[in-house]
């Protein structure tokens, strides 16, 4: 027996899966994404992270009179199913941060949960030598307030963002 589609979006942007097993898991167009942590090393010889500050895409009644934006790296889903994970995450980061990169570094993957089947796909790249250019952006309103901010790498430790956390223990390992 094969994985039903009980619900999709217009443009399939998102599905809802059952399986064989009467499991249910959420599905996003083309499944799977991309977290790139650009990283600068300071005069004072110490390393910064390019941090994206976004909003959350749905609404949490403990919020509802906050607006606020959360810290995550570059992130973005691969737009078709035979794009690259780093080909995707050279095209996220001239998007969202303006920087024309040849190459990114593989800092691994994981799964972002039970109840998806996405995996996350980690890059970063020292850009300290390099100058960006105007971020493109997707001209969603998402991406339009969405703001980047240069942070001390020790503060992907305290972000709610799993990845943030992830690319902190692998990047300290990298950069120390």
């Amino acid at each position: 027996m094969a994985e039903t589609v009980i619900f999709e979006s217009p443009k399939a942007w998102v599905q809802v899966i059952e399986t064989p097993r009467k499991f249910y898991y959420l599905r996003r167009k083309h499944k799977d994404s991309v977290g790139v942590f650009l990283v600068r090393q300071t005069l004072e010889q110490t390393w910064e992270v390019l941090v994206r500050m976004q909003p959350l895409p749905v609404h949490n009644a403990d919020l509802d009179d906050e607006f606020r934006l959360y810290p995550c790296p570059i992130t973005g889903g691969l737009d078709t199913p035979d794009e690259l994970p780093g080909e995707c995450a050279i095209r996220e980061v001239l998007e969202e941060a303006g920087y024309a990169l040849s190459g990114v570094q593989d800092l691994g993957k994981y799964i972002v949960g039970t109840q998806t089947d996405e995996t996350v796909y980690l890059f970063w790249q020292d850009v300290t030598e390099m100058e960006p250019q105007a971020a493109t952006q997707d001209g969603s309103f998402f991406e339009s307030i969405s703001k980047n901010e240069w942070k001390p790498l020790d503060f992907l430790k305290t972000c709610d963002y799993s990845g943030c956390q992830i690319g902190y223990y692998k990047l300290y390992e990298l950069l120390r």
